[in-house]
């Protein structure tokens, strides 16, 4: 599997873009983002819907929405950063690699970060990787933003491999939100207004696309 992974990596990183060096920064600094392949599965799946309309929620260095911005000059990205270094961070690289004009940071909570949304805003695409333990609070908060036919993207579902087997950890806290994991997975398995998908890729993956009842 690990050879797989390597052999992918080769491939993808053969057409590698200049965004890909914040990777050695992210590891420098111990800042998680979006691992190659992941990356670019989600900007296939931007090519595919012709997204145009991006909401991210957890910005960290900018890394994934600057990805994401690049499929198409005429995509917009609104992504929204609580941590104030980070978000500094953010601005600075997306200034760096002139993505200003695609790309606006929202520097608050995601609980409230809505309302410094553009007014009657709708998104394509909205792409979930912030606090694993409040994934069910943003997407409903944020679903209402979606368009029809829309989808919803939630990272890490698979929580470092704990979710499949929680039994091998010992921290309670860690145990805790491997919980909350598990019932968001099991929570959005079990909406029949959006079909959901999980995938093993990286650190799991949530496809849910809005069923559209016009």
């Amino acid at each position: 599997m690990e050879k797989d992974i390597e052999y992918i990596e080769q491939l993808l990183f053969q057409d590698s873009s200049n965004i890909d060096e914040l990777r050695a920064y992210a590891t420098e600094h111990n800042v998680p983002i979006m691992d190659k392949i992941s990356t670019e599965f989600v900007k296939q799946m931007i090519r595919i819907k012709d997204v145009r309309n991006i909401l991210e929620i957890g910005t960290a260095i900018g890394y994934s929405a600057m990805h994401f911005a690049s499929c198409h000059p005429n995509i917009k990205v609104w992504t929204i950063e609580r941590s104030e270094e980070m978000y500094e961070q953010a601005l600075t690289n997306i200034k760096q690699y002139d993505f200003e004009e695609q790309v606006q940071v929202v520097f608050a909570d995601a609980s409230v970060g809505y309302e410094l949304l553009p007014n009657n805003q709708k998104f394509d695409l909205i792409f979930i990787d912030a606090a694993k333990a409040q994934s069910k609070k943003f997407f409903e908060i944020y679903e209402p933003f979606l368009n029809d036919d829309g989808i919803i993207i939630t990272d890490n579902i698979l929580y470092h491999g704990f979710v499949s087997d929680i039994d091998i950890v010992r921290n309670r806290n860690v145990k805790q939100m491997v919980k909350k994991v598990q019932q968001y997975n099991q929570w959005l398995m079990n909406r029949s207004d959006f079909n959901t998908t999980l995938i093993n890729i990286g650190d799991g993956m949530a496809i849910s696309k809005k069923e559209n009842t016009k």
